[in-house]
């Protein structure tokens, strides 16, 4: 079964033993503990308050000491997508755990990252300091010089650059000394010297030129602060390499804070499984969730401790509507749980499509590729990256999906004739065996291609709507199966059977024989040629055309019967007849199956022309061409694998799953040892 039949479990026992039980059930990882409902327990049993908010901020200060901590982790490969693990003995955990002074590193860690974030402040205060004052750097004088004189005073300002001739053209009037020093993005940095009844001028002055007024610290000497600022800034950066380096001695403790980090994580699990018990005076009671086929483990494991009972029960109704999922899928679809997972899980009382929808992603990444060389590739690294590279469980999942879509797009590109761009055709006589399984060739016949990727499209979307009439079933809701779900399949496929004689017209270029008599169909519909149509179509085809007007009848007449005036009922009829419309929308999105399919054989063979051009370059042509060769397939591989999942995604999300599919179910996650940094061995 897809979705594994979950049982509720009412653990009751003697109080003492909580904290015993709750650890049992932690080591064995089957049981997920939930909230009981009202009134199902007795009113003597209270609720147990639980406070977690000092293990919540040992949490924080843990995670807050190793995030700064990685900055000095060396440098490993990873993919990026799936977080690693570090392994652990269980005899190092237990003494870590014992006897770590993880406080007081996490004291001096933080000691560390304030100093280093206050030197960082100081350092972009100056920066920018020196920045502002970098322009008067040729002032070599501080503005209070001027305080005391009787006569002269001065002026720092900013004009725009294209008011400097202005600006001269009026000094050659005043009895005002200008110098200009410095002149940057545009702006002019002045330094004004006048006599004091001159103020009132020098005011007009800078409104007219449109310019801004400086004042600096009057005690300050430009070239003097620049100087000091740039020392300052020089001792800052040696500070915190030290700081670092202090750091950097405290990350060799950074695999002891994740494993002190992971038992806090997990007490913290154990906490809130607590907080759901109720208690009496001498009795708890736990409620929750397992697998049935997990009951035995369950009864194993609490065997000794016979002061505690173990009821189980089947869900009612309305329990199931709230039960958590777990899927439970064979060995070759279990892989692809991560593309529903991906979409969301199915409710509990839902079918679960990850069967259903494992063949047809297959097959569509396999089609997206359409080259038997990538998919020897694929399989390739998607065996061997996971032995190489830690991904965890998510990234099992993924490689297997791809080991297997890989497998099947050696198949397609044998049927096809593809290897790394090459036709199988002009490969040497040793391939003759396979060149007899070429079947078509995309690049020369695109149309025979799109028809079949149609053809699988429509395959696809029957199965959604199939599973839709079964779950309806199921649900003893026999009338929607019949009158809707049935009723577009019947339509579905009588208008495939009224259309085959017209995609042979369509493939052949515009006519075809019927059922081997001979007559051509043409493909022109109009009123006057109807009659001769039919008398041409073959006998399926007539069958689907009665087909077609049953199914759509009764869609027609009976898609609004919960109406009860028959004007709306006809109306919202015409609306579900008008999804035809959308049913052959649906059809032509597959049609992006050929362009991925036609875009991967191009660039592959574009990156075979472009090697062979290469290589006739002297001595470094053999080289060149081999990095080309090497490079691009794999670059070609690498894109159209990702686009290719990303359509084929989208394909299963919109046009499969929106015909039966709801999700929003709950993940099973039971109370079990797994921490967030480490895995204990």
């Amino acid at each position: 079964m897809a979705i594994a039949k979950m049982r509720k479990v009412l653990l009751v026992g003697e109080a003492g033993l909580r904290e015993d039980v709750i650890k049992k059930l932690a080591d064995a990882g089957i049981f997920q503990s939930a909230l009981p409902e009202d009134g199902s327990i007795p009113e003597f049993f209270q609720k147990t308050e639980i406070k977690t908010t000092s293990i919540e901020e040992n949490l924080t200060k843990l995670e807050a000491t190793i995030n700064f901590l990685r900055q000095f982790e060396e440098k490993k490969f990873e993919l990026g997508l799936f977080p690693s693990k570090i392994l652990v003995k269980s005899e190092e955990y237990s003494e870590w755990i014992k006897n770590s002074n993880w406080e007081k590193i996490c004291q001096n860690v933080g000691e560390i990252e304030r100093k280093i974030e206050k030197l960082k402040e100081e350092e972009n205060s100056l920066s920018e300091e020196y920045t502002n004052i970098l322009p008067w750097r040729k002032l070599s004088f501080p503005v209070n010089k001027f305080k005391t004189s009787k006569y002269v005073d001065v002026q720092l300002g900013i004009i725009p650059a294209e008011a400097k001739t202005f600006l001269s053209s009026i000094l050659k009037k005043e009895a005002i000394h200008v110098q200009i020093l410095d002149e940057v993005a545009r702006r002019v940095y002045i330094l004004f010297i006048f006599l004091k009844e001159k103020r009132a001028e020098v005011e007009n002055l800078f409104q007219n030129l449109r310019g801004e007024k400086i004042k600096l610290k009057e005690d300050l000497v430009p070239s003097v602060r620049i100087k000091e600022i740039k020392d300052r800034i020089k001792q800052i950066k040696k500070e915190r390499e030290d700081l670092l380096e202090k750091a950097e001695k405290l990350n060799q403790e950074k695999v002891k804070l994740m494993a002190i980090y992971d038992y806090f994580y997990e007490l913290l699990k154990e906490r809130k499984v607590n907080s759901h018990s109720h208690l009496s005076r001498y009795t708890f009671i736990l409620e929750g969730w397992i697998k049935e086929e997990d009951i035995p483990t369950l009864k194993n494991v609490l065997s000794d401790l016979s002061r505690v009972e173990i009821i189980v029960k089947k869900p009612t109704k309305k329990e199931e509507a709230k039960a958590p999922v777990a899927l439970s899928n064979r060995r070759l679809f279990k892989p692809f749980e991560l593309v529903t997972e991906l979409y969301g899980l199915p409710r509990y009382i839902e079918i679960d499509p990850t069967p259903f929808l494992a063949p047809f992603f297959a097959l569509f990444l396999a089609l997206c590729l359409t080259d038997g060389g990538y998919g020897i590739t694929l399989v390739l690294l998607s065996y061997i990256i996971p032995k190489k590279v830690q991904v965890g469980e998510g990234g099992k999942k993924l490689f297997s999906m791809l080991f297997i879509s890989g497998l099947l797009t050696i198949v397609i590109g044998i049927i096809t004739g593809g290897i790394f761009g090459i036709e199988i055709q002009q490969l040497p006589a040793f391939f003759n065996p396979i060149k007899k399984l070429a079947i078509i060739n995309p690049m020369k016949e695109p149309m025979v291609f799109l028809v079949i990727a149609l053809g699988v499209g429509v395959i696809h979307l029957l199965t959604g709507i199939t599973l839709e009439l079964k779950d309806n079933l199921q649900r003893g809701r026999v009338s929607s199966a019949i009158l809707d779900q049935l009723s577009w399949i019947v339509l579905i496929i009588g208008l495939l059977l009224v259309g085959i004689p017209f995609v042979k017209g369509f493939i052949s270029g515009g006519t075809t024989s019927s059922s081997g008599m001979g007559s051509q169909i043409p493909l022109t519909l109009s009123p006057s040629q109807l009659l001769p149509i039919w008398k041409k179509l073959p006998v399926y085809s007539r069958i689907g055309t009665v087909m077609v007007i049953a199914g759509g009848l009764v869609l027609f007449l009976f898609s609004g019967r919960r109406s009860k005036k028959i004007g709306m009922r006809l109306a919202k009829g015409a609306y579900e007849l008008y999804g035809v419309i959308q049913l052959f929308a649906d059809v032509l999105s597959y049609s992006r199956l050929l362009a991925m399919g036609l875009a991967t054989s191009v660039i592959a063979t574009v990156v075979n022309i472009i090697a062979g051009m290469a290589g006739g370059i002297p001595i470094l042509g053999p080289i060149a061409m081999i990095f080309i060769l090497i490079l691009g397939h794999l670059g070609n591989i690498m894109i159209n694998t990702l686009s290719g999942f990303i359509h084929t995604a989208r394909l299963q999300f919109v046009e499969f799953f929106g015909k039966f599919y709801e999700g929003g179910g709950e993940k099973f996650e039971p109370l079990r040892r797994e921490g967030k940094y480490t895995i204990i061995i």
